[in-house]
């Protein structure tokens, strides 16, 4: 039994073909695969950039509400100290209303 090459053609080219376009379906499914990758990682960038604006305001935000605090914690102190010269004086008014009683 003799093999002619037209035997051998019509087994070997679909055979080659076969592996041609397994060859370019790996291909595009790589690149299709690259391509999702790619957009996952732009997705998470611009998602990133999004929460870096967001910290960087928070931290400005933080940064205000540190100063107001020092500010009210100077302006406690100072309400402090009027509260003791008004206590002292209300203690010195009350004598004062005694020793007239008493007169």
């Amino acid at each position: 039994m003799e093999i002619t090459f037209s035997e051998i053609l019509s087994y070997a080219v679909p055979a080659v073909t076969a592996v041609i376009g397994w060859f370019a379906g790996k291909k595009k499914r790589n690149n299709g695969m690259l391509h999702d990758m790619q957009a996952s990682i732009d997705l998470l960038a611009q998602e990133n950039k999004e929460l870096m604006s967001e910290v960087v305001e928070l931290r400005k935000e933080n940064a205000e509400f540190s100063v107001n605090q020092i500010v009210m914690q100077n302006e406690i102190v100072e309400l402090r100290k009027e509260n003791a010269r008004l206590l002292a004086n209300q203690t010195v008014m009350q004598n004062k209303i005694e020793q007239l009683k008493i007169y």
